[in-house]
Order: structure tokens, then C-alpha cells, then sequence
């Protein structure tokens, strides 16, 4: 983005008192899949992207559940979506922005560690084992590219990839 656009976009967007930027802010896995489609793949088949499904029917309108099995789900979002720990996206989806790692983080995405995961998964949660990061974090990951991907992930979270080698003409020219 040019630097001359950036200051005032980004200022204008941190002007908004935080309940305005994260209300109604939220784009969707489906938004997230159009740069990200292998992240959203591996996405699509975790236990987060299933969270709301694994829940007892009798707890599925329980607000203490729900807190954490659909966050978002006024949102219209089932489940653990990308935004649950990414942040609401409106102001960072964009293609201008997400090439901008500093940009994109500045306006609300959030590279999401261990503190965001033991917002939920706490010792109070049920489950047979205590939840470890380091060992559970691996199990979620969306950001390393998997053997045989086409596309790997891109943006602020991507590991940087080397450029390509020029391609050489023949001859040596």
C-alpha cells in the first residue's frame, strides 16, 4: 500500500472506539478460503470448524457452551471460525491490506498463541487430559505448508518462501 494512503486509512480505522470496529465486523471462513484455500481446508475438517456439532443437543442454546463452541454464532457462524481467533476481518480481508503485515495486524488481525487458546480451554473445560499448548497447537496448524499443497498459506502468520530462481534461457543467456 502506498505510504501515503496507509497513515490516514490506518488512522481513521483506529479512531473507531473498538466495540464499532469489532461489531458486524466478521466476513466468514468463505472470505478467508478465496487467499487461504488450504488453511481454510485444513480448517474445514478440525474439531474447531465442527465445535458446535460435538455439542450434546440439550447444550446447544446454552450460553456457557456457546461461549465457547460458537463464539460467533450471532454472526451467523457456527463452530470456531477463523475470525474466533484471527479477529473480526472486515478491516484487514482485503488483498492491500493482508499484503501488509504491519497494516493488517494494526487494524485487527491478531496472530493467535497460546493465551487465545486458554481463553477457552481452561482447566474448568471437560476432557480427559489437561490442555498443553505446545501439543495441542501442532494439531491446529494452518500456517506450515502440508506436503503435496498447491497453495500454501499466505499472509501475516505465512512463513516467508524463498523467491523462484530466474528462469535461464538456453545458451546461457
Amino acid at each position: 500500500m502506498l505510504p501515503a494512503l496507509r497513515l490516514p486509512l490506518l488512522a481513521a480505522i483506529l479512531a473507531l472506539p473498538p466495540a464499532a470496529r469489532a461489531a458486524g465486523d466478521k466476513v466468514g471462513p468463505e472470505a478467508c478460503k478465496a487467499c487461504h484455500p488450504s488453511a481454510y481446508e485444513r480448517w474445514r475438517v478440525s474439531p474447531h470448524a465442527r465445535a458446535l456439532e460435538v455439542l450434546p443437543a440439550e447444550r446447544r442454546d446454552d450460553p456457557r457452551c456457546l461461549s465457547c463452541h460458537a463464539p460467533d454464532r450471532e454472526d451467523g457462524l457456527a463452530g470456531v471460525s477463523c475470525e474466533t481467533c484471527h479477529g473480526p476481518g472486515r478491516a484487514y480481508a482485503a488483498d492491500h491490506v493482508m499484503r501488509d503485515r504491519e497494516l493488517a495486524r494494526a487494524v485487527g488481525l491478531v496472530d493467535p498463541g497460546p493465551k487465545t487458546c486458554l481463553a477457552c480451554h481452561t482447566d474448568s473445560t471437560p476432557s480427559l487430559l489437561r490442555f498443553d499448548p505446545k501439543r495441542k497447537l501442532p494439531l491446529i496448524d494452518h500456517w506450515t505448508p502440508a506436503p503435496g499443497d498447491a497453495a500454501a498459506p499466505t499472509g501475516p502468520r505465512a512463513p516467508a518462501r524463498p523467491a523462484p530462481a530466474p528462469a535461464r534461457r538456453p545458451g546461457g543467456r
